[in-house]
């Protein structure tokens, strides 16, 4: 005869079956274990899809990841748990533990929607699951992946910092003067009543709203602020991209004699970075401008100004083009102080692809 263990095996794991087998039917009107644990099993059955059926928020894709490994890990317990477990306790203990898995569920769902109260200069990071928090009238917010900040706030101002990662905001309306906003190293995110993602990654920063409207002020000067709307998204360049893109912008303009277009772009150009050198390539490009208008002392003066901007030991060949020019510029404004221009350019680039060109013309005027 058939031990139990054996068909267990074969009818108690979930998935198609043919419980009217003879075999298994002439067992259960003998076995009152296996009868009594056999009818039990429903109980488990629809216990675990009233669990499945509990609405819970999206998580991020680490959370899903996280919860799809405890799903299979469920499914190798709920089968070992099928064909193991002592008979004689099947029946309650299932109740018992679809109560415990609803429970679970619940309390993880309470604390859920009870965050906690993110104070000021408090930094909340999410690695392996999203992370909620409160701020002052009622804003609610999670933090799918990276790290948040909550700047120091005024009574009419509350500032978040995302430096990376993924945060969403759920704004109510805000009482009149008082204002959120979502700083990131590219934008800032400014909000009054709204539900909306913030997502920076390395290269930039992504705005997506559901509800409201937001305005999105980029980073650096002469960049135009955005209004998005619920259905609608923005993506902002980070300022080292955006200055980039300004750069091309110039050349292009230079190379096609468009000479107002490029000035308008280095006006931008000027603005959108605090480094030296890229201070200094502006002025050079605005100098190439005011040359070719005939404006020949101006030009003079910003070829110089970019060189004095050009930190020390960095030898671009913008550069070295800035100053030949500029030495030229001066051999036909004052010809006494050609000389000295040609001799500054074979000081700073003696090796340069103008060397040759800077020796001759010293020579020339001595």
């Amino acid at each position: 005869m058939t031990d139990c263990r054996s068909l267990r095996e074969r009818y108690f794991p979930p998935g198609p079956g043919n419980p009217a087998d003879p075999e298994w039917t002439s067992h259960l009107q003998v076995c009152a274990q296996c009868r009594m644990a056999y009818e039990g099993l429903p109980q488990v059955d629809r216990a675990l899809r009233a669990v499945a059926q509990t609405p819970v928020s999206v998580p991020a894709f680490e959370t899903i990841a996280v919860a799809a490994a405890g799903a299979a890990r469920q499914q190798r317990r709920r089968r070992a748990v099928r064909r193991s477990v002592p008979f004689v306790y099947t029946g309650f203990g299932a109740a018992a533990l679809a109560a415990g898995l609803v429970a679970a569920v619940w309390i993880g769902r309470v604390r859920e929607l009870s965050p906690k109260l993110l104070a000021p200069g408090v930094e909340m990071q999410a690695t392996t699951e999203a992370k909620s928090a409160l701020l002052g009238h009622g804003v609610r917010i999670r933090l799918d992946s990276g790290s948040v900040k909550l700047a120091a706030t005024s009574k009419d101002a509350q500032t978040l910092l995302l430096s990376l990662g993924r945060v969403f905001v759920d704004v109510p309306k805000l009482p009149a003067g008082n204002t959120l906003s979502v700083r990131t190293p590219d934008a800032e995110v400014r909000v009054r009543g709204t539900r909306f993602h913030v997502i920076r990654t390395s290269r930039n920063t992504q705005v997506q709203v559901m509800e409201g409207v937001v305005e999105v002020r980029p980073e650096g000067i002469g960049r135009p602020t955005q209004t998005v709307r619920a259905g609608e998204s923005a993506t902002i360049a980070s300022a080292e991209d955006y200055r980039k893109g300004l750069r091309q912008s110039t050349l292009e303009a230079l190379d096609h004699g468009e000479i107002a277009a490029a000035e308008q772009h280095i006006g931008q150009l000027l603005g959108s970075s605090a480094a030296a050198v890229h201070r200094a390539e502006a002025q050079a490009l605005l100098g190439w401008t005011l040359s070719a208008r005939g404006k020949r002392n101006e030009a003079i003066l910003r070829y110089r100004e970019a060189l004095v901007l050009l930190p020390a030991g960095l030898q671009p060949l913008w550069a070295e083009n800035a100053c030949a020019e500029m030495a030229l510029l001066v051999e036909q404004a004052s010809p006494k102080q050609a000389a000295l221009a040609w001799a500054e350019c074979l000081r700073r680039f003696p090796n340069g692809v103008h060397a040759a060109l800077a020796r001759s013309r010293l020579h020339s005027t001595r």
